[in-house]
């Protein structure tokens, strides 16, 4: 008797233990073999049992399932999703700053992003704090590496791009784009093939790692990686400030320290893949083309694109250039 009572305890405990546990929707895009999700959300995960006892279980979303790239600014303010990875840059309806992290003023690499881009940082701090006052909370913020064009031309100066159709995620680098000559059409990320593929665009402007996730070498004939002279490609995790607030302080202090150690881990392993999948690219018949700072091709492209970073100093804020010039 004794022992089924204490057995029927233990299970009652469980049950309310499991019931007590906060749930948060997490939702991605793209493609669930990008670094960007597959090395971070499993580890954010572990990392999230691990440091709340199982206090804060996730249930996550890929491929744009629960919220498409473009509509992530509303659907995080709203609640629709309580954890979203986002573009920071498709936040410039509500934040301008961010578009600077497009332009070319943002001329960080990967590897200072990795030591220099997380919580208590300038950069991480200011960027927070401007999501707060949009209701959502930047749990983690890293650079996937600076966009490539998947094309069907060959790239062989700014001039390529001139009267080109090319797909843009975000009105940075749909300005930079223009400013090459080109017609910027946004389109999300899973009709950039079939887009690519009947020619209702020439070229997408993407990250690297998205770009070969989704096979777009299938249906293109060059990449172009521009090697951050048309500015970087900074994505983050961002959370609805409202059930950030409702979590207890040390659920909170958990939520983004898992956040930032999955993070790290993933923006290393970023680091690390870039040459792998520009070879990969290459392997399945791609001209592909680098960029590199100090040459010829670069001087053209920074020249041609030099009104753009004058009319940046003019559109963003004192306050965001000095933070990131300080850097």
């Amino acid at each position: 008797m004794k022992i089924a009572f204490l057995a029927g305890f233990a299970v009652a405990v469980a049950a309310v233990t499991a019931h007590s546990a906060e749930r948060l929707s997490l939702s991605t895009w793209g493609s669930p073999q990008h670094y960007q999700v597959e090395e971070f959300v499993p580890l954010f995960e572990e990392k999230l049992t691990e440091k709340t006892d199982g206090e804060i279980r996730l249930r996550t979303f890929e491929a744009g399932e629960m919220v498409k790239q473009q509509f992530v600014s509303n659907a995080v303010p709203q609640g629709s999703v309580d954890i979203s990875l986002t573009t920071l840059d498709n936040w410039s309806g509500r934040i301008p700053d961010v578009g600077i992290l497009t332009t070319p003023l943002w001329d960080k690499s990967m590897e200072w992003t990795l030591e220099n881009v997380k919580p208590g940082k300038p950069v991480f701090d200011y960027f927070d704090a401007k999501l707060r006052e949009e209701g959502a909370v930047l749990l983690a913020m890293f650079d996937i590496g600076p966009p490539v064009l998947s094309a069907n031309f060959e790239v062989t100066g700014p001039e390529s791009f001139e009267g080109k159709a090319i797909r843009v995620f975000s009105k940075g680098s749909g300005e930079a784009v223009q400013a090459l000559g080109a017609a910027p059409t946004i389109m999300g990320v899973g009709d950039v093939y079939s887009g690519l593929q009947r020619g209702t665009v020439q070229g997408a402007l993407g990250g690297l790692g998205g770009a070969v996730g989704l096979k777009h070498y299938e249906v293109t004939e060059s990449m172009f990686a521009p090697n951050g002279v048309m500015g970087g490609l900074i994505h983050a995790y961002v959370m609805n400030k409202d059930r950030f607030e409702a979590l207890s302080p040390d659920l909170q202090a958990a939520l983004m320290e898992a956040a930032t150690e999955a993070r790290d881990h993933m923006q290393q392993f970023a680091i690390d893949d870039l040459s792998k999948l520009l070879d990969e690219v290459e392997a399945h018949g791609n001209q592909v083309t680098v960029l590199d700072p100090g040459s010829d091709l670069w001087d053209a492209f920074a020249s041609t694109l030099e009104p753009l970073s004058a009319a940046a100093k003019e559109a963003y804020s004192e306050e965001v250039q000095a933070i990131i010039a300080a850097e």
